[in-house]
């Protein structure tokens, strides 16, 4: 198990510098045989499982082919939905990821409000089925598209976003709070059955320092 940091893909890409990938690095620092059992978009961070054992990666990839994994997401998101274990049920298609309520599979991600600022909210995303960009996609459709998801209609966080008497400089661009390549999805938590101990074993990740930093702003800035 490892955390992948945003902004890094989890696979070789086709293109770019080779090696840059979670694969590469852990067949490096790990294990030379290593295999990812699932994925996470490049701009979200959050745990990834992996193993090297044949057997291992054969029943913990079931696990995920039949939904039985439980998943769960943080993200930060433009607006302020009242989220109550809400079913966000918009069809999925692929080639490319979009909504399509006539060709699309049936998707369902339960929403969860628990924090909101003035103009962003931070939600709980559990997916019960696992569309490629599900989460972005859903929250996206229903009008709160994840901050710095510019793919899916999000925007970059900036200070000026919410302190009601700050004011920019005129002299130079104002910086986002996060690097362009990252998003504010967190795949905080994970729990599946050990392959060898056959025990449930949950695993949870602590938020990565754009997060921790665009919360606090926020907390300090836009609390309501």
């Amino acid at each position: 198990m490892i955390v992948k940091p945003a902004g890094i893909p989890s696979l070789p890409e086709r293109t770019g510098p080779s090696g840059i990938d979670v694969l590469a690095w852990a067949k490096k620092h790990l294990h030379p045989q290593a295999r990812l059992v699932h994925r996470l978009d490049k701009p979200t961070s959050g745990l990834l499982l992996l193993t090297w054992e044949e057997a291992a990666f054969r029943f913990l990839y079931r696990q995920f082919a039949e939904h039985t994994v439980e998943k769960k997401y943080w993200a930060l998101v433009h607006g302020e939905p009242d989220f109550g274990a809400a079913e966000l049920q918009a069809p999925i298609a692929l080639d490319p990821p979009r909504v399509d309520p006539r060709h699309g599979k049936p998707s369902l991600t339960i929403a969860h409000t628990i924090e909101k600022f003035r103009g962003y909210s931070l939600i709980t995303c559990v997916p019960a089925t696992g569309r490629t960009h599900q989460v972005r996609l859903h929250l996206s459709y229903y009008g709160f598209p994840i901050v710095g998801d510019v793919l899916y209609g999000g925007k970059p966080l900036y200070l000026s976003s919410f302190p009601p008497r700050y004011k920019p400089s005129h002299r130079k661009p104002e910086r986002p709070l996060h690097s362009e390549h990252v998003i504010f999805l967190h795949a905080g938590y994970l729990a599946f059955e050990h392959p060898e101990q056959r025990a449930t074993l949950r695993v949870e990740a602590t938020f990565p320092e754009h997060f921790e930093v665009a919360l606090r702003q926020l907390r300090r800035w836009a609390a309501r």
